[in-house]
């Protein structure tokens, strides 16, 4: 699933080559995407311009002149392509067609949103990126003071913290020395210190890296592809938490 970084390069990608251009057209070639459709939204997108391009976790908002906008969401497995019109591109889901010759394509699957007010950004958590006048070192000991989840379901709570999913979860854990079966409450000031240091800083870190290298594989990561851990060269466990997989140290994390 793309995560936070991912999703933010693809809006630097979006943004660099889409604003300022007029939106000439737009196709669906897969039902059940589009999750809420104002039909005034529907009519007049087509022929305004794209102004800015923001982002609240895996969320991106493409906001038009108009007052017009519609939200995206890649999903598990959601995909993006920036091309030529002609181009013949496998699982398209929607084409948007730009006044400048190019197109955002969304390929193999992704949920859009026509108009204001989409109940999902609603629920959402502060964006440690986006939002970093509300993701605060209070804001954080406090949410983890109330919560007796895992860390691994803590850092993967999109109404706590929008953005994190399961891979990047293991990463900050990882860095910060903390299991992911430790209960959140259980965390000490310093380990909610050392967390929130880590979260900004790794996060930034992908995403730079992500947006530098065009790519998403993230070769950058501590644990993903390693069977020993890169610090202490002990056996990964490799396991399932809160449903997903996980990856963690266990002479490392505590």
């Amino acid at each position: 699933m793309p995560e936070l970084p991912e999703v933010e390069a693809r809006r630097t990608a979006i943004e660099k080559a889409f604003k300022a251009s007029r939106l000439t057209g737009f196709d669906l070639y897969k039902n059940g995407i589009v999750k809420h459709a104002d039909s005034r939204v529907q009519k007049s997108i087509s022929g305004e311009t794209l102004r800015n391009v923001d982002r609240r976790g895996k969320y991106l908002i493409l906001e038009f002149t108009g007052r017009l906008l519609f939200t995206l969401h890649f999903g598990l497995f959601g995909d993006m392509a920036i091309a030529p019109p002609e181009e013949q591109l496998p699982s398209v889901c929607a084409r948007f067609v730009f006044s400048n010759r190019k197109c955002l394509f969304l390929l193999k699957w992704a949920s859009l949103w026509f108009g204001r007010g989409v109940e999902e950004l609603e629920k959402l958590g502060p964006d440690p990126l986006a939002t970093p006048e509300t993701f605060t070192l209070d804001y954080l000991s406090d949410a983890l003071a109330k919560k007796k989840t895992n860390m691994k379901q803590f850092l993967m709570d999109q109404s706590v913290i929008a953005g994190i999913g399961a891979v990047y979860a293991d990463e900050i854990l990882f860095k910060s020395a903390i299991l992911p079966t430790k209960p959140a409450k259980d965390l000490s000031s310093g380990d909610a210190s050392r967390l929130y240091t880590t979260i900004i800083k790794t996060l930034k870190t992908a995403v730079e890296k992500t947006v530098a290298s065009g790519s998403e594989d993230r070769p950058f990561l501590s644990l993903e592809r390693r069977k020993t851990c890169p610090v202490c060269g002990k056996g990964i466990i490799n396991t399932r938490l809160a449903g997903r997989r996980t990856l963690y140290c266990p002479s490392c994390q505590h």
